[in-house]
């Protein structure tokens, strides 16, 4: 027995956001954010029920060929005949598809099921099956962002984004656990004495779906949705698609027979919340004792002021705007993925990598992909040339490739001491050289600074790359060298659990001059998955050279930026 619709407390946001995709499904789904318990699952169940529809759950572990379809194995092994099996897409048709931490799935797969939501219909042409089905679905997906994110190409093909509440007042939370005991003690009970309400929540959705194909989209209502798209600087036009759509759907649930500019400003937000930029840290503003800051970033006298930083610490100067140099040219041991930079590993000439298979480079290798029809029946002439059709025991598959994932997190050190000599300069020069190679590569990027006394989180795994370009720009210096927290930071992003798989190349590229009383030792222990480099951005006449000992320290590889 499924938790009724009309009994969940709260949470109205995400409701409206359901219902509007259930009376058009082809606003592209719904990407509902949030903490674990806030009834997610709950309320997704309860609108397949409201649908009266199946309900479809894809599991974390599913294959391409079970999401789309295939060839049906026991008509091609008994029959001798090719059929086509439906996948999950198709037992979703008409219903609701339903995938749990979305962004914990492959991007490929993701992006083939945004792809029939959209579109309606569901394409395969493999094992030699060609076959296209009706796949019209309410997509939901959930997600806990402290668990990953979700890329930003992916995230933008959601038609709707709701962040679900987890701050419930005291007096729902108690009216929440109330419902909760008298379900489990007597579940037809409570359904009971939800039907009333129950039975006219679908009727009403099943009239809202027949009254949204009558209601025209285009008018006044087109227009403005055109304009709070623009002023939202989102990318592409699918935000005002998702928006009209949902405009639509809402006139045809409060039974307006066109679109209203209130329906508009009801559903505007759920379309870009997850589209808009985040807005950078501005510079903080200089005093009046700042006038030397612009000789700051080449090294002169205005590097050495002194005061109190915006942060709170003493003996430092302000913080000040440093430009980026021009992005190096990075080697490819820095580049190349798969494979662990520790200096304390030696590598004989012409023994494999650590961390990577012999013989393979670029994407790893996987068994138990799709059939091989054409070894298969090699094998089955092979072993029975009379026997009239292959078994079970002659099945051959296809070495399924699978890409590698990566990650890269990069960590900017912005201390005063970074500016002698341009090293923060430098070293910007080189985050966006790295941002640029992990675009091309598909890898996540996550942008850590550290002055002062903390190390924030500039940019996710998940954000876009204009984003991250405009955050390395922003970016102020002045300051002391938190280097442990940083690298704390630095290891807690690649134990999210989008990331925490061995299969998935971890990077943390540590740019600082090392100018740091801190103890580091111990603080990151030799694992095969993850790589550490420290790139020595200390320049000007007066060195310390503290890297190499900071990266001995931490196992990793050291270079200095002029190297690069």
């Amino acid at each position: 027995m499924i938790y009724p619709w009309s009994a969940v407390v709260a949470q109205d946001t995400l409701k409206q956001a359901l219902l509007l995709c259930a009376i058009d499904p082809t606003i592209g789904g719904v990407l509902v954010q949030g903490q674990r318990g806030v009834a997610k699952t709950t309320l997704a169940r309860a609108l397949g029920e409201l649908l009266q529809s199946s309900f479809v759950e894809l599991p974390l572990g599913a294959s391409e060929e079970r999401v789309t379809g295939s060839l049906d194995l026991n008509a091609a092994l008994q029959q001798a005949r090719v059929q086509f099996s439906p996948g999950l897409l198709a037992r979703a048709h008409e219903g609701v598809l339903y995938v749990d931490e979305v962004n914990l799935l492959p991007d490929p797969l993701v992006d083939l099921l945004l792809d029939a939501a959209a579109t309606g219909q569901n394409s395969v042409e493999r094992d030699g099956v060609s076959h296209t089905h009706a796949a019209r679905f309410v997509l939901i997906g959930t997600m806990n962002p402290e668990e990953g994110e979700l890329r930003p190409q992916l995230t933008d093909r959601f038609g709707l984004s709701v962040v679900a509440d987890s701050q419930i007042a005291p007096a729902q939370r108690a009216e929440i656990v109330a419902r909760r005991l008298l379900f489990e003690a007597d579940r037809a009970g409570f359904l009971a004495q939800y039907a009333t309400a129950q039975g006219q929540l679908i009727e009403r959705v099943r009239a809202a779906r027949a009254r949204a194909t009558d209601i025209p989209l285009g008018g006044l209502a087109l227009a403005y949705v055109a304009e709070l798209c623009y002023a939202a600087g989102v990318e592409g036009v699918r935000a005002d698609l998702a928006m009209l759509r949902a405009a639509r759907a809402h006139a045809a649930w409060q039974q307006h027979s066109q679109i209203q500019l209130s329906d508009v400003d009801a559903v505007s937000e759920l379309a870009l919340a997850h589209r808009r930029k985040p807005q950078n840290e501005p510079p903080p503003p200089r005093s009046s004792g700042d006038a030397g800051s612009s000789q700051a970033g080449s090294g002169g006298a205005g590097a050495n002021q002194a005061g109190r930083t915006s942060d709170g610490s003493r003996g430092a100067m302000q913080a000040v705007p440093v430009p980026a140099s021009a992005p190096p040219r990075l080697p490819s041991w820095l580049t190349r993925p798969g494979t662990t930079l520790r200096a304390s590993e030696p590598r004989r000439r012409g023994s494999p990598r650590v961390g990577a298979s012999r013989g393979t480079r670029g994407p790893r290798y996987q068994p138990h992909g799709s059939i091989d029809w054409f070894a298969t029946l090699c094998q089955w002439r092979t072993r029975m040339p009379g026997a009239a059709r292959p078994l079970r025991a002659d099945l051959r598959y296809r070495v399924r490739r699978t890409p590698h994932r990566q990650l890269w997190v990069l960590a900017l050190d912005r201390s005063s001491s970074m500016l002698r000599g341009g090293g923060l300069s430098a070293a910007k020069g080189l985050a966006h050289a790295l941002q640029a190679h992990a675009h091309r590569a598909g890898a996540h990027v996550a942008l850590i600074s550290f002055r002062g006394s903390e190390a924030r989180l500039v940019m996710g795994p998940g954000s876009a790359r204009e984003t991250l370009v405009r955050g390395i720009s922003a970016l102020p210096a002045g300051g002391g060298t938190p280097l442990r927290h940083a690298l704390q930071q630095a290891l807690a992003i690649c134990e999210q659990r989008a990331f925490r798989a061995p299969s998935v190349s971890k990077r943390i590229v540590l740019a600082t001059d090392a100018r740091t009383r801190e103890q580091l030792a111990g603080l990151c222990r030799p694992r095969s998955d993850l790589s550490l480099v420290v790139v020595d951005c200390e320049r000007g006449p007066l060195r310390l050279a503290r890297a190499p000992a900071l990266a001995a320290t931490l196992g990793a590889r050291c270079v200095h930026i002029d190297a690069l």
